[in-house]
């Protein structure tokens, strides 16, 4: 049952002033001729969304497979790890991302190898599964919806794990057209990106990517499609982002069409989802013309960020206005380094999206599947500490569910990297003073503290506790001292009482100091030297 490597073919491709429309005849890599194309004329109308849910979803939640394929004992097992968390949760929507990275399959396709095929090392269990006919995207598809949830398929479409430690780390993830290809690569000895990630500039890149997406929606009974580019950029040669966006554009005109007509087939509308950078300058940056894509109907959903605390909520509900497009900002398993996310931040930041406008909340790196199947895993640092997402993914959809419980506001920290280039674009932690300097820090608090029931406990709490030593290696820390002082300013007004707790300072507050949105602590070193790592508002009740 497995699949021999994945062979070059090459399909004749029209003008962008053309719109291509293909037959149903499925697409076969190793006779290209046998898929015919046919041609619409130029300027023909585009299709728009006809995602005709009566209400969004409130709770999407993004799922990794990798830890249930690996653990999984049985094709119950398997499917209890996956789907079993879901009758306890109010999530409405699965997004399935099967594990593999978008380049080889963890199910049984003729368009990808099998990951590990490469090098010889396929999954036993992978293979089981598909040997006995129970090949993963048909059973979790049958199970989600046994749940009464919708699932997508979960594309990533340009996935960034085979090229950690140089490309030398997950060899099972490296598939057999890279190595034959490396020119459809950006390469080594670039400013950011992996080795082994595509180049959508290619043609062949992106004709390998969307058989992957018509063999999927052919085979499989998936509601919907989500195409995360946040899996990940660059998906061009680093700088050359912003004038090859067309490309990235028509891809999806094409894909959105492929849609269109697999829905009249089935007689029901397949969404389509799209995860991208959480603010507009990064998202141009990155090649994502947003704008246009709203515009044209291209996509039903837009997913916001991957880490970043900090979205564009409200900018992106503007762009969306009057559209039939829906905004979902990303709540990371650990943002900002954050790892693992807290009950209290999780509540934090779920109130600050819905106060921001958006449609629903979109889980990424979350487990709470994984702590469902294995609970005290020691492999995967044991899943215990997931327990807790269980319960907030019974109360993240709701504002007034969360109302009266802990939560922590925090500031966004963290810097654009060779995994994502621009993110954290506005980001100002952490950040070093010296005397005489000074700097503004925004923490969004989005909802009205005033209000019954009231806080028992309202704090500032800012992490400075490392001072970096003089003429000694970057690396080398010792503790903040009680001879280096600053003055602290919240919404303009000095701020007094500063305590030291273990390695904090913190400043007891009122709600009458909060403002509903976005709350500016200045921070001015007046003597030493010292670093701030963390700023939050802590909400705490009991």
């Amino acid at each position: 049952m497995i699949k021999k490597s994945i062979v070059f073919w090459s399909l004749l491709l029209t003008m962008t002033t053309s719109k291509v429309v293909f037959s149903d005849q499925p697409i076969n890599p190793k006779n290209p001729n046998s898929h015919q194309l046919r041609t619409a004329p130029p300027g023909t109308k585009q299709p728009k969304p006809h995602f005709s849910r009566r209400k969004p979803y409130r709770v999407i939640y993004q799922q990794d497979s990798s830890w249930g394929l690996a653990n999984a004992v049985d094709v119950q097992d398997y499917l209890h790890g996956m789907c079993g968390f879901l009758k306890d949760t109010h999530v409405d929507a699965l997004f399935w991302h099967d594990g593999a990275g978008g380049n080889t399959a963890n199910y049984d396709s003729d368009v990808l190898e099998l990951t590990g095929e490469r090098i010889g090392k396929v999954h036993p269990f992978l293979e089981q599964l598909i040997r006995t006919g129970n090949d993963p995207a048909k059973i979790v598809v049958q199970e989600a919806h046994r749940h009464g949830v919708d699932i997508f398929y979960s594309f990533r479409i340009n996935d960034l794990h085979d090229s950690l430690g140089d490309g030398k780390s997950l060899p099972q993830l490296i598939a057999s057209f890279k190595i034959e290809h490396p020119d459809w690569t950006i390469g080594a000895g670039q400013p950011y990106g992996g080795v082994h990630q595509l180049d959508f500039a290619i043609p062949e890149v992106r004709e390998l990517k969307f058989a992957v997406i018509e063999e999927v929606f052919r085979k499989y009974n998936f509601d919907g499609l989500e195409i995360d580019f946040m899996r990940s950029p660059p998906h061009f040669i680093p700088g050359t982002e912003p004038e090859n966006a067309p490309i990235l554009t028509q891809f999806l005109r094409r894909v959105r069409e492929h849609l269109v007509q697999r829905a009249k087939e089935r007689g029901k509308p397949i969404p389509l989802a799209v995860r991208v950078s959480e603010t507009r300058e990064a998202c141009r940056l990155d090649g994502f013309d947003v704008k246009t894509w709203i515009q044209e109907g291209l996509v039903d959903i837009l997913i916001l960020g991957s880490g970043a605390i900090d979205i564009e909520v409200e900018s992106f509900k503007q762009l969306a206005a009057n559209t039939n497009t829906l905004i979902y900002p990303c709540l990371y398993g650990w943002p900002s380094g954050y790892m693992p996310i807290s009950p209290e931040m999780t509540r934090g930041l779920a109130v600050n999206y819905w106060h921001q406008g958006a449609d629903g909340i979109y889980t990424f790196n979350w487990n709470a599947h994984t702590y469902t199947q294995r609970p005290s895993d020691s492999r995967s640092g044991g899943h215990a500490k997931f327990k807790h997402q269980m319960q907030r993914l019974r109360e993240i959809d709701s504002p007034d569910v969360m109302r009266g419980t802990d939560k922590v506001f925090a500031a966004d920290r963290g810097r654009p990297g060779w995994t994502y280039p621009h993110n954290w674009m506005h980001c100002v932690l952490p950040v070093t003073f010296q005397a005489g300097q000074n700097r503004d820090i925004s923490v969004l608090v989005g909802e009205d503290l005033s209000k019954p029931p009231q806080p028992q406990h309202l704090h500032l709490a800012i992490d400075c506790a490392q001072k970096q030593l003089p003429g000694v290696d970057p690396g080398t820390w010792q503790e903040f001292s009680d001879d280096d002082q600053f003055e602290i300013k919240l919404n303009g007004k000095k701020l007094s009482n500063l305590k030291r707790i273990d390695s904090r300072t913190v400043i007891p507050l009122n709600s009458e100091q909060l403002l509903v949105g976005r709350n500016r602590v200045n921070i001015s070193a007046s003597a030493g030297e010292f670093t701030v790592n963390a700023v939050e508002i802590q909400v705490v009740y009991d």
